[in-house]
């Protein structure tokens, strides 16, 4: 069995783990946006389900009440109801897919990491990176 020797410089690790914390930092600060407009797109996935629902394009399959609905005070007086419809497939529009969250607590210790080595690294005398260095912030590349 043979082992391969990788010898990454300092300098292009350096240069690599800034990009990639300026990328999760662009990723951190645009999340708020990318909710927002991913919410926009499932408001409009949904109106154009119910508009396929409106054409009868659907077919019942199950209805049951929701008695926990009618408890609180502001709903007395109405009733609540969860219908099973099903659609064909092939006339839904596509679902608009979830962004990934950057959660502040993983934001945090992700650039307290990448920070911390790249410091370390530009500390460093050494021209190349041992395998246990790199090891250690591949994750982050």
């Amino acid at each position: 069995m043979s082992t391969v020797k990788v010898k990454v410089k300092v300098s292009t690790l350096i240069s690599h783990l800034e990009k990639a914390l300026a990328e999760r930092e662009a990723r951190y600060k645009n999340q708020e946006k990318e909710q927002a407009k991913y919410e926009k797109a499932v408001e409009a996935y949904n109106l154009a389900v119910l508009k396929l629902i409106k054409a009868g394009k659907g077919e019942v399959e199950e209805a049951s009440r929701n008695h926990y609905y009618e408890r609180h005070a502001k709903n007395k007086g109405k009733a609540s109801f969860s219908v099973t419809i099903l659609l064909p497939a092939g006339s839904l529009p596509d679902e608009p897919e979830r962004p990934d969250t950057y959660n502040d607590y993983e934001w945090k210790r992700e650039r307290e990491e990448i920070t911390q080595a790249i410091r370390v690294l530009k500390l460093t005398e050494e021209q190349f990176v041992s395998a246990s260095t790199y090891a250690s912030v591949a994750k982050y590349l």
